[in-house]
């Protein structure tokens, strides 16, 4: 049960909080805020913001405040709920903490509140608080009943988990930051330290090659055994120099060994494959909608995966008594293009996920080597290059009786791979 305000769509439920039983009307509330409002946008990260927080928004630079991600007023999806939408949705009695199971249409909340029994007055002998249906015998019985328990919803605060998402979202950032910061002091260390190995190798050559020249000038100019044992000493010199740099050399190695297992480690622990979700609702409607002959789409909003930008393409065609549902991810021209690899060349899966076990999903692997120079993987020009995926993911059939589709709604998924 989700309990939501919902505003500009009547005097009679503007602002009353509402116990909606229905999870999917959690789906139309702020991202920010909790409230259902008439007018919403959607974000390019998939995220909804009614038209006050989303104008506060983009006066603060036109960052989401969920996961912090930048987004351009023309990406941004306009969003309407209608207000029969709202009327005709299921809420359950204001008193249900106190006995009442009233649960009905929202636009007679308020008629069935009016008469509802399971209201709490105050008894006029004693002042004790009492429910309506009750009060009679209340009075028989001396005041001996006991008094009405005034129970707090127990349902969460929107707003409380919001602002709880959008502080983890702060500090994973931050733990982000903190690695990036890392990353760079540990190259910088090794960075000096192969610097210091190199100068350390250039002055053991030089110091080697002047003390072999003292010792050709002494060999040139001596003959005696004098000479010979000179040189003697200075060639077990020699031998000890060389001996304590190649030490100190192999010190040296061994640290900046440490330190680039360490920054390796690092770069692998971020090269993970990116997952994006999509919804697809009122799934219902767009089935109906599917001709006889020929097909019916969807298309996803658009996702910056590896400065990709990316959406996912849906069709319904409709075979004989069946409906099959294909799926596909389509590039659209995107602001990073210039900089990328063409044409494509990431190994992605594209499917669709149970809403009530993740680990169930149907999907299909797709290796964009295999496919060469297809149109599909070329960087697009005015619009999106058309879908590479398949046909034949799935069917309608299938997906409503293993339970896939629930609220009318459809768990779409893209994993691209680094």
């Amino acid at each position: 049960m989700t309990s939501l305000r919902v505003a500009e769509f009547s005097d009679i439920l503007d602002w009353r909080p509402m116990l909606f039983p229905e999870p999917i009307i959690a789906q139309k509330a702020c991202s920010l805020c909790g409230v259902v409002y008439k007018k919403a946008v959607r974000l390019a990260c998939n995220h909804r913001l009614c038209t006050k927080c989303y104008t506060q928004c983009v006066d603060k630079g036109g960052i989401c405040p969920v996961d912090q991600e930048p987004f351009c007023e023309d990406d941004v999806e306009l969003l309407e709920v209608s207000r029969d939408y709202i009327l005709k949705r299921k809420v359950v009695c204001w008193n249900a903490p106190k006995g009442c199971s009233f649960v009905g249409p929202a636009a007679g909340i308020l008629d069935h509140y009016k008469e509802c029994n399971f209201s709490i007055v105050s008894c006029c002998l004693c002042q004790s608080s009492v429910l309506q249906h009750d009060i009679l015998e209340h009075f028989k019985n001396g005041c001996n009943i006991h008094q009405a328990t005034r129970e707090l919803a127990v349902t969460p605060d929107l707003k409380d988990i919001g602002t709880a998402c959008f502080e983890m979202k702060r500090d994973m950032k931050k733990i982000s930051e903190d690695l990036m910061s890392l990353q760079t002091s540990l190259n910088q260390c090794s960075e000096t330290i192969r610097k210091e190995g190199a100068r350390c190798k250039d002055q053991w050559e030089a110091d080697t090659s002047r003390l072999t020249e003292k010792l050709n000038d002494l060999n040139r100019a001596c003959s005696t055994q004098v000479a010979q044992t000179l040189q003697g000493v200075f060639q077990a010199a020699a031998v000890d120099y060389k001996e304590h740099l190649s030490t100190e050399l192999s010190l040296q190695t061994e640290k900046l060994t440490v330190v680039s297992d360490a920054v390796l480690q690092i770069s692998l622990s971020h090269r993970r494959p990116k997952k994006v979700h999509w919804y697809l609702e009122q799934w219902a409607d767009l089935k109906k909608q599917v001709p006889k002959k020929g097909l019916k789409s969807w298309v996803s909003p658009n996702s910056n995966v590896y400065d990709y930008n990316i959406s996912q393409l849906v069709k319904l065609k409709r075979k004989k008594v069946q409906v099959h549902l294909g799926c596909y991810m389509q590039i659209h021209p995107g602001d990073h293009d210039s900089q990328l690899e063409w044409p494509f060349r990431k190994t992605y899966t594209i499917g669709v996920i149970h809403p009530n076990d993740v680990s169930k999903v149907i999907s299909i692997k797709v290796i964009s080597a295999e496919f060469g120079d297809s149109t599909y993987l070329q960087r697009p020009k005015a619009n999106s290059n058309g879908g590479l995926g398949t046909a034949y993911l799935s069917t309608a059939e299938k997906l409503e009786k293993e339970g896939f589709i629930k609220n009318d709604t459809l768990h779409l998924f893209l994993q691209v791979e680094p």
